[in-house]
Parts: C-alpha cells; sequence; structure tokens
C-alpha cells in the first residue's frame, strides 16, 4: 500500500460508484472537498477519509480528523480493506464506507451501493513492489523510528546506509536501492542536513510492509507436545534453545496487553538454520503437526539483530511482533491492533 493522495482516493470513490450514477462537477471547492452531482440533480461534497487498513484503530483515527463542512456534505470512509469491526461501527454511525478490495456501503441522497468483495474487481497497481530484500530494509529502517530516532525538527530519522545493511543483513548497493524506491514512492523525504533522509509516513510504511509481510506464504513449522500451558511451553523452548530463542506474536504481546483467553500457540524464531531447528526439534521428540501448539522458524538477520531482551527473555522487535499477530487469525489481528497503540505509539 502505497501512501494515499487525494486523487487516488477520489478515482478509488469514483470507480466504486455505479457508471453513470454520479458526476464530480468540482473535484476541489472552496472547502476542499470534492462536488458531486446526483441523479436527481442535486448537489452533495463528498469528504473522504483514508483508513489505512481499515482496522477499527485505523477508523478512529480517520473519523477524529477535522474538516470544515457544510450541510450537504456526506462523510465518506476508505480503507485497503474494512474489518467486520470496522464495518459495524460504521454502519452503527450512519456512515458510508468502501474498500479497495470492492466491498461497499454507500448511501448518497439517491445513490445506495451495497456490495461485497467478492464481486471487486482487481485493485490497481502501485509503483512500489515489495521484495524479501526490500522488506527486510524496511524493517529494520522502521525498528529504528519505532525507538525514537528522530532529527531536531521531529520528523522520524532515516538510518544512514552502513547500519541499516549491518542490521539487515542486506548489501549496500541493496539498502540504497531500497531506499531510492521509498524515495520515488514518497515514503521518504530528505532530511535536513545533506544527503540524509526523513520518513514522510511512518503510518503508512508500517502498514504497507506489515500488509506485503501477511500476505506471504507460511513458512512456519509447526509442533505438537502434550502441554497446553502457554507459559510452560514457551520455558521448555527456552530451555531446549537458549539464548537463541526469539518469541513473537502473542507470547510478546499478552504480556503487554493480554487480549486472547484460551489455548493459543507459540510463535517463535530460533537464531539456526533449518537443518539445526529440525534436529533440536527431534531430540525433543516435538511431532510436526500441521496446527500444533508451537510454531518456529529460523530467525532472519532483520530479525535476529534487532530482537531485544525484555525481563531476561529474547523477543522480537515491536514491529516484528506486530507483523507476525497481524500475520494470524482474526484473533491475533485483534491483538495486533492493541498491541500497536501501546508499543507503537509513534505510528498511530
Amino acid at each position: 500500500m502505497v501512501p494515499m493522495t487525494e486523487t487516488m482516493l477520489l478515482d478509488a470513490f469514483r470507480r466504486t460508484v455505479p457508471a453513470g450514477a454520479l458526476q464530480i462537477v468540482e473535484a476541489d471547492d472552496a472547502l476542499g472537498l470534492p462536488i458531486a452531482e446526483l441523479p436527481d440533480g442535486s448537489r452533495a461534497r463528498i469528504d473522504l477519509r483514508w483508513a489505512g487498513l481499515g482496522f477499527p484503530r485505523d477508523v478512529a483515527a480517520a473519523l477524529g480528523r477535522t474538516t470544515r463542512k457544510a450541510d450537504d456534505t456526506v462523510l465518506v470512509v476508505c480503507a485497503q480493506a474494512l474489518s467486520d469491526g470496522s464495518r459495524r461501527l460504521l454502519d452503527e454511525l450512519g456512515v458510508s464506507w468502501f474498500g479497495l478490495d470492492g466491498a461497499a456501503s454507500l448511501h448518497i441522497g439517491t445513490i445506495w451501493v451495497a456490495r461485497d468483495a467478492r464481486a471487486a474487481p482487481p485493485a490497481p497497481s502501485v509503483d512500489f513492489r515489495w521484495s524479501a530484500a526490500r522488506a527486510d530494509v524496511a524493517e529494520v529502517l522502521l525498528e529504528i523510528v519505532a525507538g525514537g530516532a528522530a532529527w531536531q525538527d521531529g520528523r522520524p530519522r532515516v538510518a544512514d546506509v552502513e547500519t541499516l545493511s549491518r542490521l539487515s543483513g542486506r548489501s549496500l548497493g541493496s539498502v540504497s536501492g531500497t531506499l531510492a524506491g521509498l524515495d520515488t514512492s514518497g515514503w521518504t523525504e530528505p532530511g535536513p542536513e545533506p544527503r540524509s533522509r526523513a520518513v514522510a509516513d511512518p503510518s503508512g510504511l508500517l502498514d504497507s510492509w506489515s500488509g506485503w509481510q501477511r500476505r506471504l506464504p507460511s513458512t512456519w513449522a509447526s509442533f505438537h507436545v502434550l502441554d497446553r500451558n502457554p507459559t510452560r511451553i514457551e520455558e521448555q523452548l527456552a530451555s531446549l534453545f537458549g539464548s537463541g530463542l526469539i518469541l513473537t506474536g502473542s507470547a510478546v504481546s499478552e504480556r503487554v496487553r493480554p487480549m486472547l483467553t484460551g489455548m493459543r500457540p507459540v510463535t517463535a524464531y530460533v537464531d539456526m538454520d533449518g537443518p539445526a531447528l529440525d534436529a533440536a526439534a527431534a531430540r525433543a521428540q516435538m511431532l510436526p503437526a500441521p496446527a500444533g501448539s508451537i510454531r518456529l522458524r529460523p530467525a532472519p538477520s532483520a530479525v535476529a539483530n534487532t530482537s531485544r531482551v525484555v525481563d531476561g527473555r529474547r523477543e522480537a522487535s515491536p514491529i516484528r511482533v506486530y507483523a507476525d499477530l497481524l500475520a494470524g487469525s482474526e484473533r491475533d489481528q485483534e491483538a495486533a491492533d492493541a498491541y500497536r497503540s501501546v508499543e507503537l505509539s509513534v505510528f498511530a
């Protein structure tokens, strides 16, 4: 997901409304809002609000932004895809909404649109293309920003190329190419010093990166153990892997803001390669299972190098914990939203 400009938002709105149903007669009036002419000849100002990935936190932020209004203003919220909780919230408030996935609930004068995402055309392509190398560099960049790195003017600071290369495990050329792509796409901008950079849209960049991570095929190795207590399972894994164990997902978020009840899988990275991990699991008599209570995978350089020790436990960075929650079940995604509000407030 790239930064959403007003023009892009208006184009998405036009594609959502049935062809010929309304006409934008003025793209930017005195209040900065587009004016639409409806089939009955009446006109309405359309106040389009971008809500990022469409979770309740994103929608609340969109609704909280104030604009100058007129009596004929119709509020419309747009997001990548509105979650069920967000849809219920907007429906209760009587606010129209649509997603880039094609789902929509619009009521603008005599125009009513109710559509499921399955009927949607494919989302338009975007300029910035994620790859494994770009994602590793962005993960380190975002984690440094999450740690409070900022210029004197308050803008989040982009670390130097050498630091990003060392922590991500990617070459200097790969880092430079990634930063050039972020510049072109508007995620980053010139900083206050020569050849420096600042993050122009921290929240948007996090949403785009974590969204790409969420769409990746799962590479977790799943195991079954008899014990169903997550805390005891974590202790057993720590005994097996020692300091090489890097907890992530709900194993971290539940200590920050408990959200999940009942049995939950323990997810962790291990600072070793795949064959060594499999051998250790076999020695511990951990049985492979399609949906086991333990999920493990070797730690990529970006994960291992940005991990931290909290209360004697090695944990993945808050950025990585958030992304792993977001890639999980619907319960995990709700936990991700709560975790972000506490640990990643700089991206609010």
